[in-house]
């Protein structure tokens, strides 16, 4: 075995050990390999060789082509015996066949008969229950013509004396021959009443037509009238609620009117006070009035002019007596306090009148 670690023992040849202790474990392992195992071949075993291997499949090949002429021998026989059971079979069915054809054209013409024989008797039947039906039905008729043969009878006995009558009237009129023009003329006036009576329906198909026209005309007119009276009761609507704004517009008028009423006293007032102070100014320069009592704007700026012009002047004396040390109010005595004239800031606004 290789070396795997140092050893310190003797009798070391090349990379092998000579460990007696494992000489018992490396014998059991070589005994147990097979890789490098060459069995040792006997005297007497045949070697195996391709020589052996060539006599081996000769054996063979002459044992298959025995077995293969035998069943060659054995499949001819068979063929042979298949022939023979061939034939038979082919004559067995070939008389089968014919049998069967003749059996089968035996059961078609049965059966072809059989189905003659059911039509047959489904049309004598039908035929049968025809002739039962007619005979009912012509020992009905047979019933319904004596009946009617017995009241024909009574009916000529019952009209008898018309017909005596019909035949005076022919030998008494000279309009009428024979029964048959007579009989002809009643024709033409029943002719005539059927016409008159279709004629009378087709009128009062019109009248109906006519009614009905008349009732839709009227039902429209009714929608008309129904929508008319809803639109008439909306306009009133409208003018009960505008009647109701005009009294209440007509309050506020008159609640204005009356304060215009109670405020145009103080107004007139105000305008004659006005218009005297005007006059007063102007008669103080030495003027006529040149404004109307109604023209307040112009009067009012011209009061507003002089009563500038009267500040001024106040002004200059007061500056001219503080100059000389002396005073307006000390003068009077009686003044206590300093009068003042505050000038208009603002143009009056002038009245509608």
């Amino acid at each position: 075995m290789p070396r795997v670690r140092p050893t310190t023992k003797l009798g070391v040849y090349g990379q092998y050990d000579l460990n007696p202790e494992k000489a018992v474990t490396l014998y059991t392992e070589s005994k147990l390999q097979n890789q490098y195992y060459i069995k040792t071949p006997n005297w007497d075993v045949a070697r195996l060789s391709f020589d052996l291997k060539g006599i081996q499949s000769n054996r063979e090949y002459e044992e298959v082509t025995k077995e293969q002429g035998r069943m060659r021998a054995h499949s001819h026989e068979q063929f042979q015996l298949n022939e023979k059971r061939l034939k038979e079979a082919d004559k067995l069915l070939q008389t089968l066949w014919e049998d069967f054809v003749e059996v089968n054209d035996f059961l078609k013409d049965c059966e072809l008969k059989e189905n003659e024989s059911y039509g047959t008797m489904e049309n004598e039947k039908r035929k049968q229950k025809e002739y039962n039906e007619k005979i009912q039905q012509l020992d009905n008729d047979l019933e319904v013509l004596n009946k009617f043969v017995d009241n024909y009878e009574e009916t000529i006995q019952k009209y008898a004396p018309f017909e005596s009558v019909l035949t005076e009237t022919i030998n008494n009129s000279d309009a009428y021959e024979t029964i048959e023009d007579l009989m002809k003329r009643c024709d033409s006036l029943l002719l005539a009443q059927v016409e008159i009576s279709e004629i009378e329906q087709q009128k009062i198909q019109e009248i109906e037509t006519i009614r009905d026209n008349l009732m839709e005309s009227t039902k429209t007119a009714l929608h008309i009238i129904t929508g008319l009276n809803n639109d008439l009761s909306e306009l009133q609507g409208r003018y009960v609620r505008a009647w109701e704004e005009c009294l209440k517009w007509e309050k506020s008028i008159t609640t204005a009117k009356s304060y215009m009423a109670a405020n145009e006293m103080k107004t007139s007032c105000m305008l004659d006070a006005i218009y005297h102070l005007y006059c007063m100014i102007r008669k103080r320069r030495g003027e006529q009035p040149k404004y109307l009592r109604g023209n307040v704007e112009k009067q009012l700026d011209f009061i507003k002019e002089e009563a500038g012009i009267m500040q001024e002047i106040y002004n200059l004396a007061v500056k001219k007596l503080a100059k000389e040390n002396m005073s307006l109010a000390a003068e009077k005595g009686s003044v206590k306090a300093k009068p003042v004239i505050f000038p208009a800031t603002k143009k009056p606004k002038a009245f509608g009148f």
